[in-house]
């Protein structure tokens, strides 16, 4: 068996601090399941790709911890993705879920780019708003559920919640989609308050008609009497005929 210890010149061995010094950050970095993993990791992972609706249980995508769901972004130039999540009513285990958007993944480094959390925007222990909202525009959202905090005990899939997705172009988009969009932005905008604001900022959809234009004021065009039942009309222009016949009643 070939050994692991290289030597060094002048020494036998390399002693015994330098090994540990050595080892010990790979035993760490082992150990950690905490540490983020990317779309392509080997751990417990789904990367959901061209696909613009759907749904899961969280049952379902996490059996196990850690384990990650991620959605692609086809073009974020054309395509934006909307979010909700129905929260478990029981069994909820705070900062067990994490929630962000990000452009990319570095491999190498194990580095999101350009990450932003939607943590506060989900808050899925929160029962005083059953149902979440959030707006995503980047390459990629990830839900992760990771270990509990420490000192809390790790549940077994009790806590089941519901996540249902909308990835909706930003022109022309279909009248299926904006129907669904519709509606969950009217119940977005039903449960916010100040403290927990809607999710959604902006849809490419018309989810209400535009008031009606209130009543203009009747106006007559040129060459009608502006003098009407005893009223003279507000935005009327006067016939030259008419502007000729008040000339000469008032003698100039």
């Amino acid at each position: 068996m070939t050994s692991i210890v290289s030597r060094i010149p002048g020494q036998s061995r390399w002693p015994l601090p330098v090994l540990l010094l050595y080892f010990v950050p790979l035993l760490l970095m082992e150990g950690c399941h905490a540490a983020p993993s990317g779309p392509e990791s080997d751990s417990c992972s789904t990367l959901v790709q061209s696909r613009f609706f759907g749904f899961f249980l969280s049952s379902s995508v996490f059996p196990a911890i850690p384990c990650s769901w991620t959605l692609q972004n086809p073009d974020p130039r054309r395509y934006t993705i909307f979010i909700k999540v129905t929260k478990p009513t029981e069994d909820c285990v705070p900062s067990q879920l994490r929630t962000f958007q990000y452009d990319s993944f570095l491999e190498t480094t194990r580095t999101y780019l350009g990450m932003e959390s939607f943590d506060e925007v989900v808050r899925l222990c929160d029962s005083s708003a059953p149902v979440a909202f959030l707006e995503a525009g980047k390459q990629f959202l990830q839900m992760r559920k990771g270990p509990p905090r420490a000192g809390m005990a790790i549940t077994d899939g009790d806590a089941d919640f519901k996540t249902e997705y909308l990835v909706v172009g930003k022109r022309n988009p279909s009248m299926a989609a904006c129907q669904m969009l519709c509606q969950w932005l009217e119940d977005c905008l039903a449960s916010s308050t100040s403290n927990r604001p809607c999710g959604i900022m902006q849809t490419p959809c018309l989810c209400w008609e535009p008031p009606p234009l209130p009543p203009q004021p009747p106006q007559l065009s040129e060459g009608e009497n502006c003098y009407h039942n005893g009223v003279y009309l507000e935005n009327c222009l006067p016939s030259v005929k008419e502007s000729r016949i008040n000339v000469e009643i008032n003698g100039e």
